[in-house]
């Protein structure tokens, strides 16, 4: 058993090409001992967002707090605390932050 705090976890800045305003958690991967999944944390602040990208794995989504937008292929859908979101492989992708408190959202990913 592994088990983590959100708030005791640190985070981290988002480097890649494309995001503004995002920091990662890593709350559970592979140093974990986890063998199938991995669960991130992200926060993305006011006017924030991830790179637009896809990728070959699948991430499901559940967002905790905030209000924003995820762009999938060529439509937006607005994203609001207690949604699930299930991202499919080779699909394009970005979560936007649209309020002024941040959107925060547990992601998680196959190893």
């Amino acid at each position: 058993m592994h088990k983590v705090n959100v708030n005791a976890t640190p985070d981290a800045p988002v480097t890649e090409d494309g995001a503004k305003s995002v920091k990662i958690k890593w709350l559970i991967s592979e140093k974990d001992g986890a063998p199938n999944f991995l669960m991130r944390h992200f926060t993305v602040e006011a006017g924030g967002f991830t790179p637009l990208h896809s990728h070959e794995w699948e991430h499901e989504v559940y967002v905790l707090e905030g209000t924003g937008k995820v762009r999938y292929e060529d439509h937006e859908e607005k994203i609001e605390p207690g949604d699930a979101i299930f991202i499919p492989p080779n699909r394009t992708h970005q979560f936007q932050a649209d309020s002024e408190k941040p959107l925060k959202f547990l992601c998680m990913v196959p190893k």
